[in-house]
């Protein structure tokens, strides 16, 4: 109930039409100019290292001509461990939260948008968190379809 009285926007992953839905609700949140958080890669990561992008939230920003402004999250893997549900105790480690500069997502692609997203993203990381190298090239090799 408190997700809903906060406006939030919820997608089930499972139903193609919610993920439509979605889109057109975040694209709508923007064009008023309301900010949207979203978390792109879908999940917690299991391995504490940045995980692939989902592309919905990019969609969205690209579509509107929204900017898109990347946070990089450091030690959240261990502040809040992807098995807990709810932090059901009070975490032994703090997290620290990097907001860069926006970027822009006018006159480039949406997998440009990505792209530059995901660097800056990448910038703010320790190395512990970010993807290996192989991981970083199956991503490029998905975001160049």
């Amino acid at each position: 109930k408190a997700i809903r009285l906060g406006r939030h926007v919820m997608l089930d992953r499972n139903s193609r039409k919610s993920q439509i839905l979605t889109i057109r609700q975040g694209m709508d949140l923007l064009k008023n100019g309301v900010y949207v958080c979203t978390f792109p890669e879908g999940t917690r990561s299991k391995t504490g290292r940045l995980a692939p992008f989902k592309n919905g939230a990019f969609k969205m920003a690209h579509k509107v001509k929204a900017p898109v402004i990347p946070v990089s999250i450091v030690g959240s893997g261990s502040a809040m461990p992807h098995y807990w549900l709810m932090p059901f105790q009070a975490p032994s480690k703090v997290a620290k939260v990097i907001i860069h500069d926006p970027i822009s997502s006018e006159d480039k692609t949406e997998a440009e948008l990505v792209r530059q997203v995901r660097a800056k993203i990448i910038e703010g990381l320790p190395e512990d968190q970010r993807p290996t190298e192989e991981e970083e090239n199956e991503e490029n090799k998905e975001n160049k379809k």
